[in-house]
This record gives C-alpha cells, sequence and structure tokens, in this order.
C-alpha cells in the first residue's frame, strides 16, 4: 500500500491559488484613455437665415459619450467660417471653397452635458480686407471638443445660416476703346448698394484684363 504525504498539499494548493491569479491579472482588459471617438457633439443655430438687419446666432448643442451619457463641465471650442466659393478659372481639381475661420469663444458643459453661446455675429467681422473674391453667402459654425490637441483627432459637429445678401451695383468706363502697344488705359466706375447697409468707402474692386 502507497502513502502519500499531506505536508505538500498547502504548497501545492497555494502555486495553484497563485497560478490561478496571474492568469485572471494578464486576462483582464488594460484600461485606455478616452479619445475623440469616445463622444458625440451636437450643435444647432436658432436660426436658418440671417440679414444685415439681424446678423447674430444663438449656438447651442451637446457633448455626450457614445452611449449617450452627458459629459459635464467640459470645454467645448466653437469656431466660425465665412465661406467663399474659390476663384479657379483654369478649372483645376482644387477644394471649391475657401475659408475664413476664428474662434469665437470657449465654453463648459452644464451638468445635462448642454452648451450654449448667444449672439455670435454670422458675418465676416476682420478688419483686413478679405484675399477671396466670391463670397458664398453661408456662414459654418464648428463645435470642438478635443480630449488631446496633440494628435490631431476630434470629436466635432457643425451647423451652417444662410446669408441673405445686399444687391449691389457697379459701373465702369475707360478713356479708350482703341489702344495701342504702350498705351495706358484709365478705368472709372461706380460701387453702389443700398442706404442703410454699411459703408462704401474701402470696397475693393477687383480689374481683370484679357
Amino acid at each position: 500500500m502507497h502513502k502519500h504525504s499531506t505536508a505538500a498539499r498547502p504548497t501545492a494548493v497555494a502555486a495553484l491559488a497563485l497560478a490561478a491569479a496571474l492568469a485572471t491579472l494578464v486576462t483582464v482588459p488594460t484600461a485606455h484613455a478616452a479619445d475623440a471617438d469616445d463622444y458625440a457633439v451636437t450643435l444647432a443655430g436658432d436660426t436658418a437665415t440671417t440679414d444685415y438687419t439681424h446678423r447674430t446666432v444663438d449656438l447651442t448643442g451637446t457633448l455626450t459619450r457614445t452611449d449617450g451619457t452627458p459629459v459635464a463641465d467640459a470645454p467645448v471650442r466653437l469656431e466660425e467660417s465665412v465661406l467663399f466659393d474659390t476663384w479657379n478659372p483654369w478649372g483645376d481639381p482644387i477644394d471649391p471653397t475657401e475659408w475664413e475661420t476664428r474662434d469665437v469663444g470657449t465654453v463648459r458643459t452644464d451638468a445635462e452635458g448642454d452648451f450654449t453661446l448667444q449672439d455670435v455675429p454670422a458675418d465676416r467681422v476682420e478688419d483686413r480686407p478679405s484675399p477671396f473674391l466670391f463670397p458664398r453667402h453661408q456662414v459654418m459654425f464648428r463645435a470642438i471638443y478635443d480630449t488631446d490637441p496633440t494628435d490631431n483627432h476630434m470629436a466635432f459637429a457643425d451647423t451652417t445660416v444662410r446669408v441673405r445678401p445686399v444687391t449691389s451695383a457697379i459701373t465702369y468706363r475707360v478713356n479708350k476703346t482703341t489702344v495701342r502697344e504702350g498705351d495706358t488705359l484709365v478705368v472709372k466706375g461706380r460701387v453702389a448698394w443700398p442706404a442703410g447697409h454699411g459703408p462704401i468707402a474701402g470696397t475693393r474692386v477687383f480689374l481683370r484684363t484679357y
């Protein structure tokens, strides 16, 4: 008859328990930092169209996780882009949109993940003349939540409002209709639009010859 020693059992049991614990630690997934894909942003304006008299927009939105859980007290950056059509007489396959973009502020979400920014001008506000020639009469707003500004990856949402343009007129004349090589032309003209829609002085006129 063979006898088994019970003295080795506690050691064997301890070894098995340790192995099981190690196996459990290995199989638990490691935690990861939240990134932009874990969040959803919405953005809306209180009007679809603005004009010279009513040029501001109230912006509202939400920031949640993708499962719908609101994100409270989080910074959301808001941008405004005045849109222009690209001048492309050559027909090149380039981006048809030019953008003049500026920051309009950072707001923080409330306990429900909501945010608001009121009285945002849906208009060009730069002091310098625009380098772009053909306004699209659209202003796009963007809300951005960026968990890591170094990775160029963010959660965002856009909303666009139309800008009702003012009808303007341009007339001009040249001092010669027949020219020879070396002649100088003088071009004179006038730009006009309805009174009460801002100063005309300083308006750029683009002159192109063929």
